[in-house]
């Protein structure tokens, strides 16, 4: 009895030691920001992000809860993304960031204009409209916060996810689309050009970004307009995208 009873202390024991040993080799020691190319930050705004990480010296490298960490440092500083936290056993951590473009301007109930990157969160508020971004119509206004993602976007993050694949990224975006404007069936866009692209409001609309611009780029040259609109017809002998007038 005393023998096996020895055996359970000795086995947690060594469960004990191992842990203490794991814990000890696997504490965090270094965190470090890195930053891309087109991003300088301070050491003191690099000291901030890490304080607002959450991420502790003495801490557990394997505890670190990311989504936290993110959440914090993105809602303090809107225009920086973090790109991802990466572990280097057996103890450092680097917090890799870049900054956020603004894309989009949005009119706010108070005549302000909250600027919007690709992924419509809110990066800053300010008095005077950027007329060189993308005028953003027709969606809610009154919990506009800067940090956060504007609330009901995903029919628009989808239409946006469509854009890209056709390589409109952040600037690229607002200089060939002027303006979006929500409705209640479609989403209208704006080109520099004049043409408005009318995309119906569904789960594919990223699709139907991407066909619609499609049917810009071979129709354009042809008819040599400028303006009226591309519409997708769901009926009858002309179905499919079609180019309306005015």
């Amino acid at each position: 009895m005393h023998k096996r009873l020895l055996i359970i202390f000795g086995i947690i024991a060594t469960v004990v030691l191992l842990a203490v040993l794991l814990y000890i080799i696997f504490a965090v020691g270094n965190v470090n920001v890195n930053t891309t190319n087109n991003i300088t930050l301070t050491e003191q705004q690099k000291s901030d992000i890490i304080k607002l990480s959450g991420i502790k010296g003495g801490n557990n490298i394997f505890a670190i809860d990311e989504g936290i960490a993110i959440q914090n440092i993105e809602i303090s500083f809107p225009k920086i993304k973090v790109l991802s936290i990466e572990r280097k056993f057996p103890n450092n951590v680097y917090i890799y960031v870049t900054d956020r473009t603004g894309v989009f301007s949005l009119l706010l109930p108070d005549r302000r204009y909250a600027v919007l990157d690709r992924e419509l969160k809110v990066i800053d508020i300010v008095t005077e409209n950027d007329q060189k971004l993308c005028q953003l119509e027709g969606v809610d206004t009154q919990n506009v916060k800067i940090g956060y993602v504007l609330e009901k976007s995903e029919t628009l993050l989808n239409m946006i996810k469509g854009a890209e694949k056709c390589s409109f990224i952040n600037a690229r975006f607002y200089s060939f689309i002027k303006k979006t404007e929500v409705k209640e069936e479609e989403i209208w866009l704006t080109t520099n050009t004049g043409v408005v692209f009318c995309l119906p409001i569904s789960s594919n609309i990223d699709e139907s970004m991407i066909n619609c611009y499609g049917y810009y780029l071979e129709h354009t040259n042809e008819t040599s307009k400028s303006g009226g609109k591309i519409v997708l017809i769901s009926e009858g002998e002309k179905k499919g995208w079609t180019w309306v007038e005015n």
